[in-house]
């Protein structure tokens, strides 16, 4: 018999989320509303590590994920900036508890 709700499933919670949220282009309040609703649906997902693109220019969003990041009770540590392969400091690697 099939699983009758697939939607409610760890598996496909974990394969229907990216583990990257891209904040650029978004304003800073669009973008920490996106970063908190990605980091409580990751860690659902039962993500462990996800990968944060705020982009270069500006800081503002970097500071505000920074921020974010810090405070929020589902973040164990970040990695700022990301290694050069996973995009430098246009990325932040964080860990989830």
């Amino acid at each position: 018999m099939p699983y009758q709700r697939p939607d409610q499933s760890d598996l496909y919670k974990r394969m229907s989320l990216s583990t990257e949220v891209n904040l650029r282009h978004l304003s800073v309040k669009v973008g920490q509303e996106k970063l908190h609703s990605y980091i409580e649906r990751a860690s659902d997902a039962g993500m462990t590590t996800i990968k944060i693109i705020h982009g270069r220019s500006g800081g503002d969003m970097r500071k505000i994920t920074h921020e974010l990041l810090q405070k929020h009770p589902l973040i164990k540590e970040f990695e700022y900036p990301a290694a050069p392969a996973e995009g430098g400091p246009g990325v932040t690697i964080a860990k989830l508890a």
